[in-house]
């Protein structure tokens, strides 16, 4: 529960406020994250009143006529969540408003509050504001008696996340180290700025994305792209024959030190593992994140370690930063060389493993992207992709890639393409960076400077319109191919060259989605993903129609509108605008995408034309008890409302019109 302010011996703090926006940004999530998942639906205890309702109880009831003066909502439209927790003695009120992306929305500002009635006197009542933490204790009360929703186990792991996520929250606020001038730096440079900046976001909307469960606050401090700290590589020399390597088809012997550290670096690996008799010909020193030395492998590999499979070094050599997804490590030497390390700590639900079978199916879903661009004169100019080929993993001697131990030891390094990074014109800009503002600004301002243009709505639009159409074109150009990457903002990097939007580079590829029907009519083969038996498939869709939702959930209700609320409200651009925006963008793609008359036919139906759009659930998997396939986060797919058609209901007819 909040702090009571003003209270005998209260005096605030210079941490108080982070402590207080990091509460805010969190609830504001989770009650959306609620609201959009039905959670508070169904419920006896719990009703939403109207506003006709609403104002008719207050005028009627002293009690509730108190607590409406209590809260704080300046929209007319305002509905009004009413939970008892003991009739007639405790409740929680908070309003909602209607919404684009679901029917109703949660505002932070406005505060979700528990009431608590003195019995012997009606009149007087105690208002206080509900913290994240107290409100899901609440919810976790409500489904006592449906363990199925809500399995006590999980529960308690997600209040857990719960807490983690508000202390690292607040503890990432601190820095608020925006850095003026980004796109000026050199690229490497740039990029890093960009990743620091997409990094105080995380993964939009989701109200535990910044909890990294495993860290204290000194590691978190070290090991966060916010705080910019070098971080020193260690290395783990492996036997050879316990490596599976993304290069072994080729019969290239290409080293991680070869590609990360200079030559100098090299030489101290190369002294010590000479030193300690680890010669070149049996050993591969196989770069290894400080924290996951240090506290996962002697407790994992430790049969390995005493067996001489594998030799920690003594030796650290290699400076890096951490970018925005923790585990991915951007190279001080090479400027477009990024590695990417497991880690062992819990984030979203799953642990940051770096699995052998994910670098296997991530280099065959690379090919087969590669494959695909030819086909496409438009992809060969405007679509980048990073080479995700050079890879190490460690196998046990029975060669089992669904084993523990892929998942502990690997490495990749991840090759930006040269175009990218050497072109002093280029930055490459994290669409996920788009969605991040504070009191130095927005990312726009910058770049509306730099093309000499004044930050009014027409400039804001004009921009926003830029990133995404030539977004949206490349996914729908990758959606008659039969394929859909995981477009999110992290993963999808927009190549920006002197003010204008030339490219789009693509990341992380292990999660292509595909429909191997539309790969065989373009004469392209399925790529035979290794999967798990005996666990959900996530990577084949049997219908066009599901690819695509895969591209509604991440690339419109996170990516795009996670750009589009951040310029609503640093700017004061409304929603509604915005959207119009969004929507011609999409029927703009649609024509220029190139598609077949079917596949313009499900566009035009799933994205415009049905009245229910898929919704990624985020909350309900993590309540959830479920099999765990090892690294992956537990999710599932609900249905929402469709955003064109509830912007349509928002809006005056003549606006609407307008827009048409």
């Amino acid at each position: 529960m909040k702090r009571e302010e003003n209270g005998p011996g209260y005096s605030a703090t210079p941490y108080d406020h982070v402590v207080d926006e990091a509460e805010q940004r969190v609830m504001e999530d989770l009650v959306n994250a609620l609201l959009a998942e039905q959670l508070l639906d169904g419920h006896d205890e719990v009703e939403r009143l109207s506003q006709a309702d609403w104002e008719r109880i207050v005028r009627d009831d002293v009690v509730m006529a108190a607590v409406d003066r209590r809260l704080a909502y300046a929209d007319k439209q305002v509905s009004i969540y009413r939970w008892w927790l003991e009739r007639g003695r405790a409740m929680i009120v908070f309003p909602v408003h209607p919404a684009i992306t679901q029917p109703f929305r949660y505002d932070a500002s406005e505060g979700v509050f528990q009431v608590r009635l003195d019995e012997g006197d009606p009149i007087h009542l105690t208002l206080t504001e509900l913290g994240p933490l107290e409100l899901m204790q609440h919810l976790i009360r409500l489904y006592a008696d449906d363990p199925v929703t809500v399995n006590p186990g999980e529960a308690d792991r997600f209040l857990q996340m719960l807490q983690q996520t508000l202390l690292q929250t607040s503890w990432s606020l601190e820095t608020k180290r925006t850095v003026a001038g980004v796109l000026e730096l050199p690229p490497a440079a740039s990029l890093l700025e960009l990743e620091r900046r997409a990094a105080l976001r995380d993964r939009p909307f989701h109200p535990v994305s910044k909890g990294k469960l495993g860290w204290t606050q000194q590691e978190y401090r070290r090991y966060t792209a916010e705080f910019g700290t070098p971080i020193q590589l260690n290395w783990m020399a492996v036997k050879r024959q316990y490596l599976v390597s993304g290069r072994d088809e080729d019969g290239i012997d290409i080293r991680p030190v070869d590609m990360l550290l200079d030559e100098e670096q090299r030489d101290v690996i190369r002294e010590e593992m000479s030193r300690r008799g680890l010669r070149d010909e049996q050993y591969i020193a196989v770069p290894v994140h400080p924290w996951q030395m240090s506290a996962v492998l002697p407790k994992q590999l430790h049969q390995e370690i005493e067996r001489g499979v594998c030799v920690p070094l003594d030796s650290a050599a290699g400076t890096c930063y951490a970018t925005s997804s923790i585990r991915s490590l951007l190279s001080e030497n090479e400027g477009n060389y990024h590695v990417k390390l497991p880690l062992g700590i819990h984030s979203l639900g799953a642990v940051r493993y770096l699995s052998a079978i994910k670098l296997i199916n991530g280099q065959r879903a690379e090919r087969l992207m590669r494959q695909g661009v030819q086909q496409d004169p438009f992809l060969q100019k405007r679509l980048f992709l990073c080479d995700e080929t050079h890879w190490w993993a460690y196998l046990p001697e029975n060669r089992d890639l669904f084993a523990d131990y892929p998942r502990h030891l690997s490495a990749m390094i991840r090759q930006y393409p040269a175009e990218c990074i050497e072109d002093d014109t280029v930055r490459l800009m994290p669409m996920s960076a788009l969605a991040v503002f504070d009191q130095e600004g927005h990312l726009f301002d910058e770049w509306l400077r730099m093309c000499g243009l004044q930050p009014d709505e027409g400039a804001v639009l004009r921009l926003f319109r830029e990133v995404l159409l030539l977004y949206y074109e490349i996914c729908f150009r990758l959606f008659r191919l039969g394929m859909m990457p995981e477009v999110h903002g992290q993963n999808c990097v927009l190549i920006w060259k002197q003010g204008k939007i030339e490219g789009l580079l693509l990341r992380d590829h292990d999660a292509l989605r595909l429909h191997v029907p539309w790969l065989n009519a373009h004469g392209l083969e399925d790529p035979s993903y290794r999967l798990r038996l005996g666990y959900p498939n996530s990577l084949y869709h049997e219908t066009p129609q599901q690819l695509l939702a895969y591209f509604q959930t991440l690339g419109i209700q996170v990516n795009s509108y996670a750009i589009l609320s951040s310029l609503s409200r640093y700017y004061g651009i409304k929603e509604e605008r915005l959207w119009a925006e969004l929507q011609q963008c999409l029927e703009q793609a649609v024509i220029m995408a190139n598609l077949p008359d079917a596949g313009k036919e499900i566009l035009q139906e799933c994205l415009f034309d049905k009245a229910s759009w898929p919704w990624k659930q985020i909350i309900r998997p993590l309540l959830k008890h479920h099999p765990r396939v090892p690294g992956s986060m537990p999710s599932g797919m609900g249905e929402g409302v469709n955003p064109f058609q509830a912007r349509a209901i928002l809006l005056p007819k003549e606006v609407v019109h307008r827009d048409a």
